[in-house]
């Protein structure tokens, strides 16, 4: 499995686990996107500034 298949799995587990739970107003992103990225860095098992550079190169 690639990473952006990992990666919309993991989401699509956590979005519909949070289903009920709001999104702040003056949030930019959802309690779900927030989840998945939270999960994502311990998997990815780097430091904060590595796995900012990977999300980044990975989905931009």
């Amino acid at each position: 499995m690639n990473t952006e298949l990992f990666i919309i799995e993991l989401f699509d587990l956590v979005g519909n686990s949070m289903k009920g739970v709001k999104k702040h107003s003056q949030s930019s992103l959802y309690p779900s996107e927030i989840t998945t990225l939270a999960l994502l860095c311990p998997i990815k098992g780097v430091g904060g500034r590595a796995f900012y550079r990977w999300l980044k190169r990975d989905w931009l």
